[in-house]
Order: C-alpha cells, then structure tokens, then sequence
C-alpha cells in the first residue's frame, strides 16, 4: 500500500477505533433488590407526625446496591426514609447529614473509569433516581440515598427538616452500626468486669475525693512501670459516652487492633489494657488525637465512672509518630471538642499531685517525654445535644493557668 493511500484510510481507521472503544468498557449493572436486607434493619424515630429512617449498607452491600466500590473511594451511601404525616411540606437538608456530601453526578463522575459511555449515563441516571428528595410533601413518603464522607465505625446521622413556619421543624440523631466493623469495645462484656461488691458508689463530694485518689498514670503489664499520665473522667453511661464522642468526630478503634503489643504495653489500668480506644484525625501525616478509657468501678447516681487518657499523636512524613510532650493540650482539646460538638452536659476540674515541669520532663514506659499541670478534666458527656450555654459547670477546683512560662 502506497503512503497515499494509507493516508487515505487511517482518518476512517481512526472513526471507527474511536466509535468501538466508546462502545467497549464494563456494563453498569446495580442490584437495588439487594437493599430488602438493608431496609430490614433500618432504625426509625417519630417526632410528632413525622417518622425517620435510616439504614447504612456495608462494603459489600454497597458494592452490590451500585455495582460500584464506594467505600474504596471514601463514600459511604445512608438510606434515609421520611413518612410525613404533618400538614405542611417539609425540605430535607443534606448537609445536616455531612457538610461534605458527595452529589450523585459527582459519584458517578469519579466511579466512572473502565464504564462505556451508555453505562456511565445509566450510572447518573441511577445515582439520581435513587437520591434522597429534597421536599417531602405533606401526607407522603420519600425515600433515597446521600452519599457520605465514608468513616470506620458507628455511624452517626443527623436528619434536619424544615417546614414553613418555626414549629415545622424537626431533627433527628441515629447513631447506627455499620455491617463488616466490630468495635474493640463491642468486644468486652462489661457487666462481667466487676463483682458487685467491688462496685463502690458516691455521692458528688464522695467521688471527688475518690478520684483524687487514683493513681497518676497507666502502668505496664507488671504494674512496676508508669505509663502516660492520667487526664480524664467521664461519667455516664456507656451510650451516653458513645454518641457524645461520634457526635464530635471521633472514631472507634477496630477489634482487630487489641492486639497491638506496643500499646498494650504502654497502658494498663485495674490490671488490663483499655476498654475503649478513640481516634480523630488531625492535620498532618498520621497526626492524630487518642482516647482510651477504662470503665472504673466507681459509680455516682447510678452512673458508671470512666477513667482515661487523651494524646495527641504529631504527624511525621517522614517516620512514625511520637506523642505530644505537652498533655494538658490534648486534655483541653478534648474538653472544649465535646463542649463545641454539643455533647457536653455538665464539668469539673480536679487538681492533682501529679505536676511535672516542661523544664523537668518525666519519661512514660516508651521512653517518650512529657509534662503536665496535673489536672484532671471531670466530664459529663451527653448523648442528647445540650447548648453550649446550658453545659452545667461544677465548682471544684480552680481551673489550670495556661501560662508559657516554665512552672
């Protein structure tokens, strides 16, 4: 074939190579009928004439539902269902659920790679058709999808709607678990930690001169090492600490990770490492925030005593990270977090003996620096919103001087 003639054929070559791989590529086919188990275990809450549901796929469920791996991409689906009995039309508001919500179009956008262009439309087609509605008219049911930021663990939802006047509005709060994830404290049975005589309960006076009399710090396995100091109660019960901490972004420790030798080493308390791990991420690579909590066996008005400990991990792109040397940042942090989120129903603050300069700094059990004012933070967590100006304050101690200057 001579070069003019080839130069001849290669444009229709070309139309016709361009025309098949538009055809080529995966088809897009979701399952919806696979979300019969999903609805199955939704969670529901009537204010008024106004009835909620909700339910959160899994991994594999969602893959599925969308013939798309979502969570692989950061984007966990909430199936929301809003039975409006009530008089007057209602407006949902997704960023209620998650300021960060990801349109449909835009899920379809970034899953679309390896789809043809018929099935990338029926992907936006789909994701549309099966989005939650905006407006729920009077006397009527609507139900659908928002696509979240995805995060390990419990999964909490906020529902805000919205009528016409002030007295039309309506919120609701699900804290709903997530197929596929077990929780590390899901794994212990807390009834069993302690025998009732070992329990002791107190009155307010009485407990605060209890925790005075806890120990400084978490020890090693054989109890002769200290570990990191002590920082935090909270008292309440276990739910009520659960959604108080979800609430204010914090995450569940995954069961998995019991088994990390490290810390399970740097932390133990009433003889066992702790019962419950919490994390939320911080900027910087692999910075990070670290609740642990024991569950005490102190009790005051029918309420157990949580006794913990809260870090703040710096973030190294270039290594591992290290703990912040100044403890008492991280203990305000977390304060004023639950404070900001809501979910902070009352507070106290308790002066210990446990003072360490920043010129003097003591080493935990891996070696790492650290100093301390020696407070503690006593905490009420709410698992219902509280105002910021409701929060109850406790006069026990005057609260820590946050001076820079070297004690």
């Amino acid at each position: 074939m001579s070069l003019a003639l080839f130069k001849a054929f290669t444009p229709s070559i070309l139309v016709t190579t361009l025309l098949l791989s538009a055809c080529a590529g995966t088809p897009y086919q979701p399952r919806i009928e696979d979300m019969a188990s999903v609805k199955a275990r939704s969670e529901s809450q009537t204010i008024g004439n106004v009835r909620v549901s909700v339910a959160v796929p899994g991994p594999e469920e969602t893959e599925a539902i969308f013939n798309l791996p979502l969570y692989d991409r950061g984007i966990q689906p909430v199936w929301i269902e809003v039975d409006n009995r009530g008089g007057t039309d209602l407006r949902y508001a997704p960023v209620g659920t998650d300021p960060q919500y990801v349109p449909p179009f835009e899920v379809a956008y970034t899953n679309k790679a390896g789809f043809s262009k018929a099935a990338h439309k029926e992907m936006e087609r789909y994701l549309h058709s099966h989005s939650m509605s905006r407006t729920i008219a009077s006397e009527e049911a609507r139900s659908g999808f928002i696509f979240t930021q995805a995060r390990p663990g419990t999964k909490g939802v906020n529902i805000d709607l919205y009528g016409p006047q002030a007295d039309d509005t309506y919120s609701f709060v699900f804290f709903v678990p997530v197929p596929g994830f077990v929780a590390d404290h899901a794994q212990v049975n807390f009834e069993a930690l302690y025998d009732t005589g070992d329990m002791v309960t107190y009155d307010l006076p009485g407990l605060r001169k209890a925790l005075a009399a806890l120990p400084c710090c978490s020890s090693d396995e054989s109890g002769v090492r200290e570990g990191d100091p002590l920082n935090l109660v909270l008292v309440g019960d276990g739910d009520d600490v659960l959604q108080s901490l979800l609430r204010a972004g914090w995450f569940e420790r995954i069961a998995i990770e019991r088994g990390n030798a490290a810390a399970a080493e740097a932390g133990y308390l009433y003889g066992r490492t702790a019962d419950a791990v919490f994390r939320k991420s911080r900027p910087g690579k692999g910075a990070r925030s670290e609740l642990r909590l024991w569950m005490s066996p102190l009790r005051v008005g029918g309420q157990p005593v949580w006794i913990g400990d809260v870090i703040h991990f710096l973030g190294n792109p270039g290594g591992p990270v290290s703990p912040d040397p100044n403890i008492d940042d991280a203990r305000d942090f977390f304060l004023q977090d639950l404070w900001y989120s809501q979910g902070l129903a009352k507070s106290a603050w308790l002066k210990g003996t446990n003072v360490v300069p920043i010129n003097r700094p003591r080493q935990d059990v891996m070696g790492n620096d650290y100093f301390t004012d020696g407070y503690l933070a006593v905490l009420w967590p709410s698992g219902n919103p509280v105002s910021l100006l409701e929060a109850d304050y406790l006069f026990w101690d005057s609260p820590p001087k946050r001076e820079h200057r070297e004690p």
